[in-house]
């Protein structure tokens, strides 16, 4: 064997013995990096993250927005919780459903709640996916999800007031479709002027997927206390808000309802077009707060939430609980 022959060998040899030396000290950094692990307990990957969105009120019912991390705490089923993620961006671009009673009852109002919808999707986040939900007595998505503000302009003004109520039913289907939004913050927005009339789902079973699904909930009740070229046939329909029914709803997901009755017009106020501007402002006005909770078994079952500020003259809504899902 030549010279140049017996350098190659040795090249090939040392290269080899360089990668089997390499392997091994990489090998000991893995076993170094597991040992000073077990130090500290390692973070689940079958655990999920789980994420409230809290809003906080002062004694005059005013938002309060300065808070820190450190000025919550979190319970579930009663065990504190450590909190993992905090941030209170009023920029957190959001999934949103609207759902929109087009039933008969809504002849007289429609024009003024499809302005109010209008003002309330020029507020929202460029970044927002929105999708509309028209409900009567059957329920129809109007518009998919999507960030075009033509579009969704389009849908709302090409709906008409005809037939009954399937409330239940469209807050269940609103809440499933929400789902599939892009963003992990979520919220739907019911306005209804009249109660359930032909819902297959009950009430219990609209609060149960509530519960379940993830979004915040606000509804918007229009009473029939205004004159309008519908009153004298208010007597056909069953058109009385049920505002019982829209609170166990929305409260559940630390949302809230607000009933309108009587003047939809108060000079130049436009009372519609208030009420949902202020849930477009407190949906900025939020904090969101996630843990990994303690106790990690995925066993279906709902765990209670609580969420408490430590300077206790605040009020914090957030959603009651949550399903343990199995992964």
């Amino acid at each position: 064997m030549g010279e140049n022959e017996n350098w190659g060998i040795l090249m090939f040899t040392s290269f080899d013995s360089l990668v089997a030396r390499a392997s091994a000290i990489a090998f000991c950094i893995i076993l170094s990096a597991a040992s000073k692990s077990q130090d500290t307990p390692p973070i689940k990957v079958d655990v999920q993250l789980v994420s409230v969105t809290a809003t906080v009120e002062d004694e005059q019912g005013h938002p309060v927005t300065n808070l820190k991390q450190e000025d919550f705490e979190v319970f579930e089923d009663g065990v504190r919780q450590q909190i993992a993620v905090f941030h209170n961006d009023e920029n957190i671009p959001v999934s949103l459903g609207i759902v929109f009673d087009t039933s008969g009852s809504m002849v007289d109002k429609i024009e003024g709640v499809q302005d109010a919808v209008l003002h309330f999707i020029q507020t929202t986040n460029p970044d927002d996916d929105i999708f509309l939900l028209r409900f009567s007595s059957s329920i129809r998505i109007a518009q998919e999800f999507t960030d075009d503000r033509k579009r969704l302009k389009r849908a709302v003004g090409s709906l008409h007031p005809r037939g009954a109520t399937a409330l239940y039913d469209a807050a269940i289907r609103g809440l499933e479709y929400l789902q599939g939004g892009r963003n992990k913050k979520k919220a739907l927005l019911l306005i209804t002027d009249g109660n359930d009339t032909s819902s297959e789902a009950t009430l219990k079973q609209a609060v149960a997927t509530a519960q379940q699904a993830e979004g915040i909930v606000y509804a918007l009740g229009i009473g029939h206390g205004e004159k309008g070229s519908f009153g004298h046939l208010q007597g056909l329909f069953h058109d009385t808000v049920d505002v019982e029914a829209l609170k166990s709803i929305t409260d559940v997901t630390g949302g809230r309802t607000v009933l309108l009755e009587g003047e939809l017009h108060r000079g130049s106020s436009d009372r519609v077009d208030d009420a949902v501007q202020s849930f477009s402002d407190e949906l900025r006005k939020q904090y969101t707060i996630g843990y990994y909770p303690l106790k990690t078994e995925a066993d279906g079952r709902y765990r209670h939430l609580q969420v408490r500020p430590r300077d206790r003259s605040y009020a914090v809504r957030t959603r009651e609980g949550y399903v343990a899902r199995r992964m």
